[in-house]
């Protein structure tokens, strides 16, 4: 089920690993989650380490969905059963040992997470000119306007969403994103993708092969989650309104912003309306 390939990528600490969850409302969530690695043929193990809503969350429901993207932009898609947390055993040992716990004296995890492996989607690749390509088009498509304001309930244009902070990490070309939506059998998908430019504070635009295999699923109106992680590392996480495609690029519509890592871990850093 699990190719050599992916089994590489999970094994390797440093590549991006995004977990999407859905809320006891359905609301998805969508954060890294990089201690997430493969512990046997059938099975993901991850560290419950400063993880409160994404813990809620899978003890609410256990259906979950892994994004995987490495440096050279392969990425790949886990669906999975959560099976529970143990506090003790191998499978804890077994995380302690990985170098980012392994080494330091000051952070150890509470349980490891267990996911039962469902379905893993083919490789999925986008090559660095192809992904000049789609950065071009997004700044293009934000520069001269070419987004029309969408009118599908509540709109995120009254006030900023994203911090400059927030707005800046979404902007980076060198960047990776993550997005989480609900699919018509109430589970939640996660999919890397690259592309994914804030315009402006309240709103993101999608362009890149990554987001297009998934355009059909996306349905306008759909909450979504989109999280960013930068090299420094510094995360954050962003919710909203799917609004659809238009100019070849599509739109999500901005009502969250949350800090997705330390030391604001899970603050949220817009005001509430």
């Amino acid at each position: 089920m699990v190719d050599a390939d992916l089994a590489r990528a999970l094994a390797n600490e440093m590549t991006p690993k995004f977990m999407g969850t859905l809320d006891d409302k359905g609301i998805p969530n969508c954060v890294p989650v990089t201690t997430t690695t493969l512990y046997d043929d059938h099975t993901l193990v991850f560290g419950e380490f400063l993880m409160n809503k994404t813990r809620k969350n899978l003890l609410t429901c256990d259906k979950v969905s892994v994004a995987v993207i490495t440096e050279s932009f392969d990425t790949w898609r886990i669906q999975g059963t959560f099976l529970g947390f143990e506090t003790s055993g191998d499978r804890v040992d077994f995380i302690n040992r990985s170098p980012i716990f392994r080494y330091n004296a000051y952070t150890s995890i509470r349980a490891a997470g267990l996911i039962r492996i469902e379905s893993v989607s083919p490789k999925a690749s986008l090559s660095r000119g192809r992904y000049a390509c789609d950065f071009i088009r997004c700044v293009v498509a934000r520069r001269l306007g070419l987004v029309p304001k969408f009118n599908l309930g509540t709109s995120s244009d009254e006030f900023a969403v994203m911090p400059r902070p927030v707005v800046e990490k979404f902007a980076r070309f060198s960047a990776v994103r993550a997005l989480t939506y609900v699919n018509k059998e109430g589970q939640p998908v996660a999919f890397a993708t690259v592309a994914c430019f804030s315009a402006g504070p309240s709103r993101l635009l999608l362009s890149d092969s990554l987001f297009r295999a998934h355009e059909a699923a996306l349905v306008p109106s759909a909450v979504v989650a989109a999280a960013v992680l930068t090299r420094d590392p510094i995360a954050y996480q962003v919710k909203g309104l799917y609004r659809g495609v238009s100019w070849g690029v599509g739109v999500v519509d901005l009502n969250e912003c949350y800090s997705a890592s330390p030391p604001l871990l899970g603050e949220r850093l817009n005001r509430v309306s």
